[in-house]
């Protein structure tokens, strides 16, 4: 059986003319009811392998050639080739996976430009998806019905999922106003997108979060919040907000991040063509500097101790694009390897500190201006030490603390009035305002 299995498996492909000849003498010999009872196929089986350029079964042959007493010899000399089940497989899936990818290619250049979108104060999301139909309708998916429902598009459409064939709904926003809430999620978004056909951001802010659930609801998109924890804990804070699940990840690196997102594979698609366009859409946004701040609220950082702010992005192409327009606001100071840093602190303040969300960025930035909000605690720890110290030297500190370095940390909390120093080599003491911060009374 096992055999015969094999023999199904593997196919022959032969001469055209000696094909012909062998299924016509078989039709001239018996007729099609008996001829479909002894090879065991259907009638249009057999019309495949006489008319149609296609390989037979090798246990097919087997049959025929037994049934025609054709020769051995005969045989092997009008066969062209002989496909083992995976190479024929193999073949098959090369050529139509090249012959896909090619006309994938031919249609994503007939894709719009994204000048051609952009309508005063509004990006023009449905002239894409006429465009882009084609693309969904290419492959196991296919658009049954489009609605034009007010400023909504309601598309009906099948594609498999979980091994069946199933129906969806999905709806878009026929346009997306240009609006400050657009370019700072569509920031947000580059810096923190959710993976997958969802549209969506992770981050531990539940200021953002709340942001992106709120603007996910103006493209008329139903969100879903879920916690992504690490299989090393066992239970995560509780969250001022409805979470919808918890999942748990093997091998997380950290321990939770909370993640929105809404599922339309399509407004994901549009959103990703966005990106892909990343030069001419920030020279089209009016308030770019806003997209930055949505950028900086996901990938941003401010260094404390030198007094700079930071873009974390190892894009590199992202990298030129974000410094050619970052140098319009004279934002750009130097790209490190990792991150975009930039000393203008002034123009920061005025051009995108005032859109920042993320509350715990917000008491960074203030701290590093103004000695003003809550420190981190390998701060807290150094004021400890001198607390418990008092009059010891820098370099003892250091060595109390496990710590090598601590001059440009000490260096911040002297310039913020939260210790200080006499003689030479410094000796350090605790302020008032450093024994406050201890006790948690800002001042």
């Amino acid at each position: 059986m096992a055999v015969n299995q094999y023999l199904y498996n593997r196919t022959i492909l032969l001469k055209e003319d000696f094909r012909k000849e062998i299924f016509g003498e078989l039709l001239l010999k018996y007729n099609w009811k008996k001829l479909c009872e002894l090879l065991k196929i259907t009638q249009g089986s057999i019309y495949r392998y006489k008319n149609k350029d296609v390989a037979v079964p090798e246990a097919i042959i087997t049959k025929v050639r037994n049934m025609l007493k054709i020769p051995k010899e005969r045989l092997e000399q009008n066969t062209i080739m002989i496909h083992a089940p995976f190479e024929a497989r193999a073949k098959i899936l090369d050529m139509g996976r090249t012959k896909r990818i090619q006309q994938l290619k031919e249609w994503k250049k007939k894709l719009p430009s994204v000048t051609t979108l952009l309508e005063k104060d509004r990006i023009n999301v449905e002239r894409w998806f006429e465009r882009y139909a084609s693309l969904v309708n290419f492959g196991f998916s296919k658009i049954e019905c489009i609605v034009k429902r007010g400023t909504r598009l309601i598309i009906i459409h099948k594609c498999w999922a979980k091994g069946k064939k199933r129906r969806f709904k999905l709806i878009l926003p026929r346009f997306i106003k240009l609006d400050e809430n657009f370019q700072y999620f569509f920031g947000l978004w580059c810096g923190d997108k959710a993976g997958g056909g969802r549209l969506g951001i992770l981050n531990k802010s539940l200021e953002l979060i709340k942001f992106t659930k709120y603007f996910l609801g103006k493209m008329y998109q139903k969100s879903t919040i879920i916690v992504m924890k690490s299989s090393k804990i066992s239970k995560v804070p509780k969250f001022e907000l409805n979470i919808d699940k918890i999942q748990e990840v093997k091998g997380m690196a950290g321990t939770w991040v909370l993640s929105v997102y809404s599922v339309n594979g399509i407004l994901k698609r549009f959103f990703d063509y966005l990106l892909v366009n990343l030069d001419k859409v920030l020279e089209l946004l009016p308030k770019k500097n806003i997209f930055f701040a949505g950028l900086f609220d996901a990938e941003g950082n401010i260094f404390l101790e030198d007094g700079t702010v930071r873009w974390a992005c190892k894009k590199l192409h992202e990298v030129e694009i974000y410094k050619k327009h970052l140098e319009k606001y004279n934002l750009f100071g130097r790209y490190d390897g990792s991150n975009i840093v930039s000393k203008n602190v002034n123009q920061f303040s005025s051009m995108v500190f005032p859109y920042i969300k993320h509350k715990s960025k917000i008491n960074s930035y203030n701290l590093m201006l103004y000695g003003k909000g809550e420190l981190d605690e390998r701060f807290k720890n150094i004021l400890r030490a001198v607390y418990q110290n008092n009059n010891e030297r820098i370099s003892d500190l250091s060595k109390l603390m496990g710590k090598k370095k601590l001059w440009a940390q000490i260096k911040f909390l002297e310039k913020h009035k939260y210790l200080k120093s006499r003689n030479y080599p410094k000796i350090m003491n605790i302020t008032y305002k450093g024994l406050a911060e201890l006790k948690g009374e800002r001042t």
